[in-house]
């Protein structure tokens, strides 16, 4: 008997499929490197901004008028649903209406220890980089004891649950026959397109605490603000760094001065190392005077030599600042770089996307001391340090923010950085 599909000479596939993979892509990584510079002193003195508040208020219902509580009584929201705000934690909102206490504005008033302490927020739209006014109104429960009296104040960005603003407001107040209210206001600049504003009760937790009324925030527009013992500051938001993006400018600098600074690198994409390096130091001599010509400062066949000594007196401290607040705290953040202003400052690794992380930056026009012991953190300036050759110098140079990919790049080395190599910003 023949066999049915016998072939001879060749073969055949009875039983055959293909599977075809369209489309197939190679994309190089990228790291797109952002800079911002979120607060600034000089002399003690803090960088303000000449701001004006534009645009609507982004708070809904932030004087607590609805829904409407009958006059003298309260209640309390457990959600959203009728106030606007979005209770986190705890039993809900409490709304009074002259139940305990007159409000600051309108007819009503927010308590965040309802049946128990309460955490309440808003989550905004906002723009990256951008800078906004928070303002909003405390008093004490009249009548009620200090420690029942507590809330906190929180500006978190929504992507990386970074903080903005965290402060604890009345932990000291004890309240009187009536409403005392007082106002608080807090500026941040926007790292994220959504911006949360919290507010919780951290008093104790008996049914009773602080009040608060009358909460805003709007955008603010600004120009370049003046320090009051001179210079020029300028704060921005997550950015490109271009003209004009300068964190230092001070045309009058004396033995002694010192100031800090909050900045902070970001990374998309890629997981980097990062690096901020001083380079390109220009210091100029500009003239001779008699203290600088008898310290030995003198001229080369009677012109200036253009060498100016303004860069060997000042030094800088650079650390971890975990809660961007501009201040030294050696439990818990780590200091990166403490010398010569013009060297390499700094090296970390970035996280693509990842979490922000500051970078607290303190200058000495002279010898700077820094407080390392747990509790310590103090950073002082010595200006003995500074010497008279320095008088009517000049310094210029630029503060290069630089990234480079970490995968596969074990041996980098901030020290072997070539700034026209790949993604900087400078200023």
């Amino acid at each position: 008997m023949a066999l049915a599909g016998t072939v001879i000479g060749g073969t055949i596939a009875f039983y055959n499929d293909t599977e075809t993979s369209n489309g197939n892509i190679f994309v190089a990584g990228s790291i797109d490197l952002k800079v911002d510079h979120t607060k600034q002193t000089y002399n003690g003195e803090v960088c303000v901004s000449n701001c004006v508040e534009i645009n609507d208020n982004l708070i809904e219902n932030g004087g607590f008028e609805d829904p409407n509580v009958p006059s003298g009584g309260w209640a309390i929201y457990p959600d959203d649903s009728l106030t606007s705000w979005v209770v986190e934690s705890g039993a809900g909102l409490e709304i009074q209406d002259n139940a305990a206490g007159a409000p600051h504005g309108g007819n009503q008033l927010a308590e965040l220890d309802s049946n128990n302490p309460s955490v309440i927020s808003q989550t905004l739209t906002t723009i990256p980089g951008g800078k906004y006014k928070l303002r909003f109104w405390y008093s004490p429960r009249p009548n009620r004891p200090a420690g029942d009296n507590t809330i906190g104040a929180v500006v978190q960005v929504v992507s990386d649950n970074t903080l903005l603003v965290n402060d604890t407001i009345g932990a000291a107040s004890a309240g009187g026959s009536g409403t005392s209210w007082t106002e608080y206001v807090y500026n941040f600049i926007a790292t994220d397109g959504s911006t949360k504003i919290k507010f919780s009760d951290l008093g104790t937790a008996n049914s009773f605490g602080g009040y608060l009324d009358d909460v805003s925030v709007r955008e603010m527009e600004c120009t370049d603000g003046g320090l009051p013992n001179g210079g020029v500051c300028t704060l921005w938001g997550e950015q490109d760094l271009g003209p004009g993006d300068t964190f230092w400018n001070f045309p009058d600098i004396k033995p002694a001065d010192w100031g800090t600074n909050v900045i902070s690198l970001h990374v998309d994409s890629n997981d980097a190392y990062a690096c901020l390096i001083v380079h390109d130091a220009d210091d100029q001599e500009n003239t001779l005077l008699d203290p600088e010509v008898d310290m030995g400062d003198d001229a080369i066949n009677g012109n200036l030599d253009g060498f100016g000594e303004l860069s060997n007196y000042l030094d800088l401290f650079a650390w971890n600042d975990l809660n961007a607040n501009g201040v030294y705290e050696p439990t818990g953040e780590t200091s990166i770089y403490e010398g010569d202003f013009q060297t390499e400052l700094i090296q970390m690794t970035l996280t693509g996307g990842g979490p922000t992380q500051f970078v607290g930056l303190a200058w000495c026009a002279g010898n700077i001391q820094v407080d390392h012991t747990n509790g310590g953190g103090a950073i002082t300036c010595d200006g003995d340090g500074m010497l008279n050759d320095a008088q009517s110098d000049s310094l210029s140079a630029s503060l290069s923010a630089y990234a480079e990919q970490t995968r596969n790049n074990p041996n980098f080395s901030c020290a072997g950085v070539d700034l026209d190599g790949p993604e900087e910003d400078d200023v």
